[in-house]
């Protein structure tokens, strides 16, 4: 045993060392005892009020990091979900607002728990600092080994079990560790002048209050009593109210003088404005956010008031704040069988004292991205929001990308990975491989074209799914009518007679089901407007332009309605109802049953459900319409070749046949004769040849 432990296990806790007094320095007068709890004085009360309704707009939460270290919020946890409601008398708004309030004020606040039979906490309630002390052995062998609570009843004291106190401590007095040390133990004298100013003005109000005319008899005779009064009264009625100001006329030599005090002489806003200032410096709030006459006067020439308000947060709410969720994680979150790593703290997010930090924040780190000074994964989590590793890349414009000295073994690379006959024709002149500065380009544009695709693609997917839905209902709908007129068709073999040939015809030309195929093709133009539209930031970044050329757009809508004609939409829902017709009957189902299987193989389409069927149309149309996208606009621009990248965005079905082709540079035309060839899901990408 070293030293250090055996100091540490001797270690002794007393209350007060003997180095201090109970009394300020160079005083005899005790202003803590004059002074009292506080809660009378507007210059204690109104910073720790301000603070009080402040705290609310702060969101408590619990967090836990997921697997990249981020911290992400707790949905719904126990502990939250106890502090909004902690009792049945008042809510988490009331407790927070008493609990800062006592913290500001005397540096402690107490919360008691209230369990239930299985030792859960189930209520909390707030304890005014009067009515409970911490306690400890007298020889000091122990910090706190309970507490002991005086409601002030006259039925005696309680001893609560340590564990059962959330106790928020403002730092450590020293004077008694046990305790936290009070914001305004330094500002007790400033506290009593303000509270002496007040009591002084308003004596002099209460006590030395005079009346505003003399009226006596100028040679000096002495009225009686009944006159006295007389007149007195008569003065009123004759100059009161709206008589004010009219003329005097006396029937004998009279005196008529104002009297009244000097207001000047009640003016002690000197030594309050002391007071305010250090109280709420003590604080950390400027003077001017509560509404102070010194903060106001320095807010004129200084500081606005946003930038105040901002600053009350930060040096005055949030280090409170963050002392209280320090606690809360000491004492009261393990009590829920907490074990994930979770956290206590306060989300900011909508505090609009902040919200500017916030903006400011958002634009120096959105500055850097766009600098291509860091990668999206830092810049999301500085911003506060989560990331993985499929954010680590940056965004750098395609026109500054750098390029290393001896490229020379990257291009030996990708011409090694082209197929002997990519080769073959490189080495005749057909066919060849980028150089390193045009590749690095191209493959920048590719990147920025895959990272929209998700977005682009989502969207496209929710329309299908939306759409193949309503055409199964209809086609539901409409097979109702034949099937519940004629039961027997039910039951019917029917194929063949050829009978369900002109049952399933009925049904389509109820749909109407070319008007299906027209909403259909209108769908897939849009999203290629939208994909060829969405490119218009990559296309600016490469000096393409910034807006969509109208040639442009036309070849790519054009592009969508054909790929759309390409979905025979009518024999797809053709074969779902064979299908549903030959499995509905196999099962027995009736009219009714059957034309709820039609409803949903026509959903399905080819597909195993709607979901896969839509997923795969949107991914496979977006990345052809990006493709036809890049085609068209480099043709547009003048450039006649393009770079071709695959199997390096993402894998394919067969990924040596794609990595083969990567790198390669070709032309127009056998750039979209490759895009048509593509497979659905396919993963080829094109680029202008920017070294055209």
């Amino acid at each position: 045993m070293n030293w250090l432990t055996k100091a540490l296990t001797a270690m002794r806790h007393p209350s007060r060392p003997p180095l201090f007094g109970g009394l300020l320095k160079r005083t005899r007068f005790d202003y803590r005892r004059e002074v009292g709890d506080g809660l009378d004085s507007s210059v204690v009360t109104a910073p720790a009020m301000w603070i009080a309704r402040a705290l609310p707009e702060a969101v408590l939460e619990v967090t836990v990091p997921d697997r990249e270290g981020n911290a992400q919020p707790v949905p719904s946890h126990k502990m939250l979900d106890l502090i909004q409601a902690p009792n049945p008398f008042y809510g988490d708004i009331a407790l927070w607002m008493a609990t800062v309030m006592m913290f500001a004020i005397t540096g402690n606040a107490y919360w008691a728990i209230v369990r239930n039979g299985a030792g859960v906490p189930v209520e909390l309630w707030f304890v005014p600092n009067w009515m409970i002390e911490p306690k400890y052995p007298a020889n000091g062998s122990a910090y706190i080994s309970h507490y002991e609570y005086d409601p002030g009843d006259g039925q005696g004291k309680e001893q609560i079990p340590f564990e059962d106190v959330v106790h928020f401590r403002h730092g450590i007095d020293p004077r008694n560790p046990r305790m936290g040390l009070s914001p305004m133990d330094g500002v007790i004298r400033e506290i009593f002048i303000d509270l002496e100013s007040s009591n002084f003005v308003a004596s002099l109000l209460r006590n030395m209050g005079v009346p505003g005319v003399v009226i006596s008899p100028k040679t000096g005779a002495i009225a009686s009593g009944d006159d006295v009064e007389a007149t007195k009264q008569w003065f009123k009625q004759q100059f009161g109210g709206d008589n004010r100001g009219g003329t005097l006329v006396m029937g004998a030599p009279t005196d008529v003088q104002a009297y009244g005090f000097n207001p000047q002489q009640m003016n002690m806003s000197e030594g309050r404005d002391v007071a305010e200032e250090r109280v709420c410096a003590c604080l950390g709030i400027p003077a001017a956010v509560v509404g102070f006459g010194a903060g106001l006067q320095a807010t004129k020439v200084g500081a606005t008031m946003e930038e105040l308000r901002k600053l009350a947060w930060n040096n005055g709410v949030l280090p409170m704040a963050r002392m209280f969720a320090d606690e809360l994680q000491r004492s009261l979150l393990g009590q829920f069988g907490s074990d994930r790593g979770e956290k206590v703290a306060w989300d900011t997010s909508a505090v609009l004292a902040l919200q500017e930090d916030e903006d400011k924040k958002v634009e120096r780190w959105g500055k850097m991205l766009a600098s291509g000074a860091i990668t999206v994964f830092d810049y999301r989590l500085a911003i506060g929001l989560a990331a993985d590793e499929s954010h680590r890349f940056y965004l750098r414009p395609i026109s500054s990308i750098e390029v290393p000295e001896g490229n020379g073994r990257e291009l030996a690379v990708r011409q090694a990975a082209l197929s002997p006959a990519a080769q073959k024709s490189a080495e005749a002149g057909e066919e060849k491989a980028a150089s390193d500065s045009a590749y690095q380009r191209g493959y920048a544009w590719a990147l920025l074209q895959q990272q929209k695709a998700a977005g682009l693609q989502a969207a496209f997917e929710k329309r299908l799914t939306a759409f193949f839905g309503r055409l199964g209902t209809a086609a539901e709908a409409a097979a109702k009518v034949p099937l519940e007129r004629d039961p027997d068709l039910a039951m019917r073999t029917g194929k063949a007679l050829g009978e369900d040939d002109v049952l399933i015809q009925a049904i389509l030309d109820d749909l109407g089901i070319e008007r299906w195929q027209g909403e259909l093709r209108q769908m897939y133009e849009a999203q290629y407007l939208a994909v060829a539209t969405a490119e218009n930031d990559v296309a600016e970044r490469a000096g393409l332009g910034a807006s969509l050329p109208d040639v442009v757009a036309r070849s790519v809508i054009a592009a969508g309605g054909r790929r759309a004609g390409l979905v025979d939409l009518e024999e797809q829902t053709k074969d779902a109802m064979f299908n549903a017709l030959a499995e509905g009957r196999a099962a027995g189902e009736g009219a009714v049953q059957l034309a709820g299987r039609i409803a949903g193989l026509v959903e399905d389409g080819p597909s195993e459900n709607p979901l896969q069927r839509s997923r795969r149309i949107a991914r496979t149309e977006t990345k052809y319409a990006q493709n036809i996208s890049t085609i068209e606009r480099a043709r547009a621009a003048g450039i006649e070749t393009l770079i071709v990248y695959d199997g390096l965005l993402g894998p394919g079905r067969s990924l040596l046949t794609h990595i083969a082709r990567n790198g390669s540079v070709v032309s127009i035309e056998k750039a979209l004769v490759m895009a048509d060839e593509e497979h659905p899901n396919g993963t080829l990408s094109f680029a202008p040849n920017f070294e055209e």
